[in-house]
């Protein structure tokens, strides 16, 4: 509970206690949760038109339990591992950047071209491909 305190201190921007439920997901991951952004819209829909609304902690604890048991835990270095080998058509450890960009854009829980570019703007690129195990180092991180 301590660790969530502090946490709740950190994001109350007005010193109620309370933190806006537009900072429930950003609160979540500070506690070393991944939830993904719709399982925050399905934990946080009765603020959807309220995001300004203030929560308590005791509001935020109920969220909290519910994500933590559907999120799971993290990945593996060996998973993320895994993963990428599939698109490394060489076998040179090295994913190409094209290849890289289009599957964090289009799969899954999709980012903006913005975010990839932030998220790869740390990465050293070379004759377009990045380094698997750079890539993970840095996500782990």
């Amino acid at each position: 509970m301590e660790g969530i305190e502090e946490v709740f201190q950190f994001h109350d921007t007005k010193g109620d206690s309370k933190i806006a439920a537009s900072q429930i997901g950003n609160c979540l991951r500070s506690l070393n949760l991944q939830p993904t952004q719709e399982l925050i819209e399905r934990m946080t829909s009765q603020w959807k038109d309220q995001p300004e609304t203030r929560i308590s902690i005791e509001e935020f604890m109920p969220i909290y339990q519910n994500v933590k048991k559907e999120s799971g835990k993290p990945a593996t270095f060996e998973q993320f591992q895994s993963l990428l080998s599939h698109y490394d058509r060489e076998g040179s450890g090295n994913v190409k950047l094209h290849d890289l960009r289009h599957m964090l854009q289009n799969l899954g829980e999709k980012m903006s071209a913005d975010e990839v570019d932030i998220l790869l703007g740390n990465l050293e690129i070379t004759d377009g491909k990045v380094s698997i195990n750079e890539l993970i180092r840095m996500i782990m991180l």
